[in-house]
């Protein structure tokens, strides 16, 4: 990937390239110039790159207990109040209850976790999720990697 090398006064490649986000939450690449070893940031999309860096105040927002008004009020009477409590109440709630809230109209659960939680991508694949079970998975899969991701914070 090429950026411009505030030194060499012109494009290079980039070297070292990683992901990150910056203060103001825009995706950007980080690296250094091949020629002379500058840090180079291109801002932008970072289009064939998987891994997603979040800083440490947005995952543990993600893995925080919501406010008593944003709570998720489940149709056989569960509170939940993170993506945890979400995780095992998708494992032990009758198939009644979760074809009340995911039909193929809606899905409140992805709604929630978009609206209230943020995490637009996991909110996305509950979207196309179209059993229990599944969406269960994807959301225990994606708290799981949250908590064990404590320096870089790389999210898939």
């Amino acid at each position: 990937m090429q950026a411009y090398c505030l030194k060499c006064r012109t494009k290079r490649e980039m070297g070292n390239a990683q992901s990150v986000t910056m203060k103001n939450g825009k995706p950007a690449t980080k690296g250094a110039c091949s020629v002379c070893g500058t840090k180079m940031y291109r801002i932008g999309k970072n289009g064939d790159r998987a891994l997603r860096v979040l800083s440490r105040a947005v995952r543990k927002s993600w893995l925080a207990d919501v406010s008593t008004d944003k709570v998720f009020w489940c149709h056989d009477g569960r509170v939940m109040k993170n993506l945890g409590e979400l995780s095992v109440a998708l494992r032990e709630m009758s198939e009644e209850t979760f074809r009340y809230h995911v039909t193929v109209d809606r899905n409140d659960f992805s709604k929630w976790v978009e609206d209230v939680i943020g995490d637009d991508e996991l909110s996305a694949r509950l979207k196309n999720s179209g059993t229990r079970s599944q969406a269960g998975k994807l959301v225990a899969g994606r708290e799981m990697v949250w908590q064990e991701r404590q320096g870089g914070i790389s999210v898939r």
